[in-house]
């Protein structure tokens, strides 16, 4: 029906849309749809796919160039098959599956010529014919296709058994696909920059599970520099023997793999699978929320083959797509309920249903054609693992919970006393719909706060855990009037109190927190972040210990009360400043929160007006009058501060 009138031009756009590493990905899916015809046809032995170095390439080049290739034993295909299949887009193939959630039929044609244009080696056994070609960008004919090989300009030659894998030989059938980069001898192996294990983590983040494959994939993982590695896949095989620098096959399992393997030293318990219904009615389907309590200390570390805890990705067809890890994780964690141990936690989230598909580009999730981290059901799913969160993950929290106690519990009474006049200075409206109610409220709506008093003194709630908020229907969103109208609803009034609880802690360990907003660097160079949901909302103020703008109020004040460098009398200081330095920023959010209306102060503008870049601008905002409280209080009880033993000694 269509023609094409510039193919490179729609290979080139549809490359542009592709993630990085993606044609290792196409190549691992070709292979495992060949193993898997080879095994349905005629059987034989057990799947197999390996990336290493093409070593029949390695040894005919001069130097030696370290061409990365991946090689499995499924049916290969003849010399007509290779020149159908590597030249036509969306071609049915040979599964005959050619849809929307299947094969395609361009994945790594638009992926493998486009990102080297030197081309992709391609060599097939199949019924005794053992065939090459290569596929790139002629420069001849400046356009993608076939680059010839033979000395008479062919393009598909014939090439001796040799340069195949033994593992291809006994099978009898197989392809090597072989990556030449995008100049002449590129090491395409270890590419520069990437470190040695680039291709084994990336498969293994990419794929969720590979035993459920039925195919066994190693990935060539080496050491050393280019000059240490064997020159010939006999040496390599003895370096697995011990015998020089580690060159060894690893095996690719998968995250969930790792994982499970990772949570195991805890316990059998440690794992699981939550289903969440969704709502089906509205479009929203069901889910399957994977779930992994993952241990720490030395041993424990799953970053060189994986993501690390504190990741959730989700998951289509045995692979893993649309990661968010880090501090790009949190507003995801925190809408699971995981405000606190994040790092100790990883999530797979699996969508159900016929509406599920993937992108073109397979990078994104689609729900009704709406990428999932952007698609309502989004919030159901967390919503409804929230009420059903497993206790393992409870626990976590509670040890994070525990370790987080106040030093000096005096100290927030202290500071909510002082702070009592100027936040009744602004009482923002908020009315619940009563039938009985005592006055009348309308306007938009606001989110539901947290414990606080009637307009009749009586109270409306009880707070739960100093982190822990009360479930609603819907995160309390919508719960509330924010508008006294005699027009409006019969309602009562509700006062929010003081619930934000602060504690300081080093950069690293607010990395374990979801913190609102925190983009790639946290709280790192950062004065403060809030830990929650969003910035409306959240319950916990972490403050940072190695913040410069903080070191050098502590710096100052010791230069001027204790420059004889007592450690008693530095201690002092630093809880003092620690106590200034809080109250200041606890007004400063809470007072922010005041201004809640529904209209222009939403959740959105809160988690712009709390993010740590604005908590920073609030901090160095009134540094004089930090100061000079700070010295103020440390003036008056710097003559009863005694020595510490060491001073006094010294003296």
């Amino acid at each position: 029906m269509f023609h094409v009138d510039n193919a490179d031009f729609i290979a080139d756009k549809l490359a542009a849309e592709l993630l990085p590493n993606q044609e290792y990905r196409e190549a691992a899916k070709n292979s495992a749809e060949a193993i898997a015809r080879r095994v349905a046809s005629r059987g034989g032995p057990k799947g197999r796919v390996e990336y290493d170095v093409d070593w029949a390439m390695l040894s005919e080049t001069e130097p030696p160039a370290w061409y990365l290739s991946c090689a499995d034993n499924g049916d290969g295909m003849t010399r007509h098959e290779l020149g159908v299949y590597t030249t036509t887009l969306a071609v049915r193939g040979a599964n005959q599956n050619q849809s929307l959630t299947g094969n395609q039929g361009m994945g790594l044609k638009i992926s493998g010529p486009t990102r080297h244009k030197e081309g992709l080696l391609i060599r097939s056994l199949k019924a005794g014919e053992a065939s090459m070609v290569q596929v790139g960008w002629n420069k001849q004919t400046k356009q993608y296709g076939l680059i010839p090989l033979g000395d008479g300009g062919e393009e598909i030659v014939s090439v001796p058994t040799e340069f195949f894998p033994d593992f291809i030989i006994e099978a009898g059938s197989g392809t090597v696909v072989t990556f030449l980069g995008n100049s002449s001898g590129e090491n395409t192996f270890v590419p520069a920059g990437s470190p040695r294990g680039w291709l084994f983590k990336y498969l293994n983040q990419r794929f969720y599970r590979f035993e459920d494959e039925g195919i066994e994939m190693l990935v060539r993982v080496p050491t050393g520099d280019v000059e240490d590695w064997p020159i010939s896949r006999e040496e390599a095989v003895e370096r697995t023997k011990g015998k020089g620098r580690s060159f060894n096959l690893s095996r690719v399992n998968g995250t969930a793999a790792v994982w499970d393997d990772a949570s195991k030293k805890l316990g059998d318990h440690y794992s699981g699978t939550v289903t969440v219904a969704g709502d089906p009615a509205v479009g929203h389907p069901a889910a399957n929320v994977h779930w992994w309590v993952l241990p720490t200390g030395p041993g424990s570390d799953v970053s060189t083959r994986t993501f690390s805890g504190g990741s959730i990705g989700i998951l289509y067809q045995n692979e893993v797509h649309d990661w968010r890890t880090s501090s790009m994780a949190n507003a995801y964690f925190a809408r699971f309920g995981v405000l606190l141990g994040k790092n100790r936690v990883g999530f797979v989230v699996e969508p159900l249903g016929d509406t599920v598909t993937s992108d073109f580009a397979r990078a994104h999730v689609l729900v009704g054609g709406k990428p999932v981290f952007e698609h309502e059901a989004w919030v159901f799913w967390a919503e409804q693992f929230r009420s059903t969160m497993p206790q393992e993950i409870r626990d976590v929290m509670a040890d994070e919970q525990e370790r987080m106690q106040i030093e000096d519990p005096d100290r927030n009474k202290r500071i909510k006393e002082r702070l009592k006049d100027v936040m009744s200075l602004l009482r923002p409206v908020r009315a619940r719909r009563r039938a009985d109610g005592s006055v009348k409220a309308s306007g938009p709506t606001v989110s539901g706060g947290t414990s606080g008093t009637k307009s009749n003194g009586t109270s409306t709630s009880s707070s739960s855990s100093s982190i822990t908020r009360k479930s609603s229907g819907a995160r309390g969103i919508g719960s509330l009037l924010s508008q006294l109208s005699d027009a409006g609803e019969s309602a009562d009034l509700v006062y929010s109190s003081l619930e934000l609880e602060p504690i300081w802690r080093t950069e690293e360990e607010a990395s374990s927190y979801a913190l609102v907003g925190g983009d790639l660097r946290g709280l790192h160079d950062r004065a403060a972040a809030l830990v929650g949901e969003d910035g409306a909302t959240a319950p916990l103020l972490v403050l940072n210990k190695q913040f410069r703008g903080y070191t050098a109020i502590v710096e100052a004040v010791n230069e001027w009360a204790n420059p004889e460098g007592d450690e008693t009398k530095a201690e002092v200081i630093e809880t003092q400043t620690q106590e200034w330095i809080t109250q200041k920023m606890l007004e400063a959010v809470s007072g922010l929160r005041q201004l809640e209306n529904g209209s222009s102060w939403t959740a959105q503008t809160f988690n712009e007006g709390l993010s740590p870049v604005a908590l920073t601008s609030a901090f160095m905002a009134d540094r004089y009058h930090t100061l000079r409280e700070v010295k103020r209080h440390v003036g008056s009880l710097r003559q009863t501060i005694p020595a510490s033993t060491e001073t006094a000694d010294a003296s």
